[in-house]
């Protein structure tokens, strides 16, 4: 099976298929997780006008879309479960250096 847009359970990423981030957050149930990073990153940032928060937002979105697609061509595949490890090892790894900042700052 390959992750298409609009599959009712992608299981795997071809090559050339465009991943669906927000399906992919809910379907692994990192979807809250994701969520609340990105709370917490505005947060750090302080005062921002609506189109920077988004903007933020969004780059954290390309961030995990980069790191799932950069995962998947090191394995070659990856299933539901690989998605959700990644996911979540990057959130994880994202939170950390949040808390590294907020040490040192």
């Amino acid at each position: 099976m390959k992750l298409l847009v609009g599959a009712s359970i992608p299981l795997f990423m071809g090559s050339t298929v465009r991943l669906d981030l927000p399906r992919i957050l809910e379907v692994t149930g990192e979807l809250q997780h994701f969520l609340e990073l990105g709370t917490a990153r505005l947060e750090t940032e302080g005062q921002l006008s609506e189109e920077e928060s988004e903007a933020l937002i969004f780059s954290l979105a390309d961030e995990l879309e980069d790191h799932l697609r950069t995962m998947r061509e090191w394995k070659g595949s990856a299933s539901i479960s690989d998605l959700q490890k990644w996911t979540r090892a990057w959130i994880n790894e994202q939170e950390e250096d949040l808390r590294r900042g907020e040490d040192t700052g």
